[in-house]
């Protein structure tokens, strides 16, 4: 089947080495179009591709289908980064990008592909992996700049007008630090709503507002994009909190970690995790309970379908994603992103109906190592489509 398969591809580049030049692009056969779709492997390539015109973009709809599915940005090996990798769920595969040592070390996805990038002098850019269009700003605010567990535990989101809100996450103090940078400002500016929420664990856009999380409340507040101020709070599901066990060390405690889902204007997610950490130094540990609750506007309600769709989760926060059957995401399941102390990135995925947890085995993953105690991994979703050529570099993957 395969060089029945192989044969069919030749052939078509062969009738496309003897089609008049006087065709155009657009009237090149469909089939031929998704053979050249299958052989463009790389991502910003296949967005160029996709947007060159309606029907390129149409017979290439299937290849796009398979490849919705998230990257993993993974952590640096060494302080000093010299190049980006982003590990493929769909195949195994990490993808090696050079960067300019000047972006930063400590990098930070989000789901619409843009990355944060903070350096050692606490200057931060944001860019996009796959075609190296970055963008300058301010540099963080002195709060930041404690110690080197401040930028690994940063969070981070970003809105199709460009405003950034970047928070810090804190084991020793409540007091919020969570701030927003619109284009153009040159300064990073307060988000004044202390009084609804601790402290920042997640931040999540969607739809005119920014979500802030606090992973250990698991109370919600939504801050307008414009005016930052605040416009909605979502009190917390009724969850059983996790009381540490003084009498055990810390790396054999049980621990709790909670994220914010927002799927649409209506649609909220809470996915709480419960697991011990193990071996001596804190391992990724066995998540040995799994619970979701969904907002719908008025009140949490626990659920164990999710339906034909997946949720991403790493440190910062979760999205879904849809299994289409053609991408090889498994529909009702939560996909987990973390790494441990000995510098080692896992995934694992934890079924909703069955309460099951599945490790992946996979080997280039497992064989990538990072600094210890730098950086978590995060998950990333790849747009594979461009905006007008006319839009700024910021605008074309956003």
């Amino acid at each position: 089947m395969q060089d029945k398969s192989r044969d069919r591809e030749d052939a078509s580049v062969v009738a496309l080495q003897g089609t008049e030049m006087t065709m155009g692009w657009s009237d090149l056969p469909a089939d031929l179009v998704a053979v050249l779709a299958d052989r463009t492997t790389d991502h910003a390539d296949f967005a160029c591709f996709r947007s060159v015109c309606p029907s390129w973009r149409s017979a290439s709809a299937a290849h796009a289908a398979r490849r919705r599915v998230p990257l993993l940005l993974l952590p640096a090996e060494y302080q000093l980064r010299v190049d980006l990798h982003l590990w493929s769920l769909a195949d195994d595969s990490i993808a090696e990008i050079p960067l300019p040592a000047a972006l930063g070390s400590f990098l930070f996805a989000s789901p619409r592909g843009w990355a944060l990038a903070v350096d050692q002098h606490f200057s931060a850019a944001v860019l996009h992996p796959f075609t190296g269009a970055s963008a300058a700003l301010p540099e963080l605010p002195p709060s930041f700049r404690a110690d080197i567990t401040v930028r690994r535990d940063m969070v981070w989101d970003h809105s199709p007008q460009h405003t950034v809100v970047i928070a810090r996450r804190s084991q020793t103090t409540k007091l919020l630090s969570c701030f927003f940078c619109r284009p153009g400002d040159g300064f990073w500016s307060a988000v004044e709503c202390s009084e609804e929420i601790g402290q920042v664990s997640g931040i999540t856009y969607f739809d005119g507002a920014f979500y802030l999380f606090d992973g250990e409340t698991l109370r919600t507040v939504g801050v307008d994009s414009e005016t930052f101020a605040a416009v909605a709070v979502i009190e917390p599901p009724t969850v059983t909190l996790v009381t540490p066990d003084e009498r055990l060390r810390p790396w054999n405690r049980r621990k709790a970690e909670s994220t914010l889902v927002v799927s649409s204007a209506d649609d909220f997610l809470v996915i709480d995790r419960r697991h011990e950490l193990g071996g001596p130094y804190g391992g990724s540990g066995e998540v040995v309970s799994i619970e979701a609750f969904r907002w719908d506007g008025r009140s949490w309600a626990a659920v164990d379908d999710i339906g034909d769709r997946a949720v991403f989760v790493d440190s910062s926060r979760g999205f879904c994603v849809e299994a289409n059957g053609v991408n090889g995401v498994q529909r009702n399941c939560v996909y987990v992103a973390t790494s441990n102390h000995h510098g080692r990135c896992t995934v694992s995925v934890l079924h909703l109906a069955g309460r099951t947890t599945e490790r992946l085995s996979l080997g280039n993953l497992s064989q990538h190592r990072c600094g210890r105690f730098w950086q978590w991994p995060s998950w990333s979703m790849p747009n594979l489509h461009r905006s007008h050529p006319n839009k700024t570099k910021f605008e074309l993957f956003i």
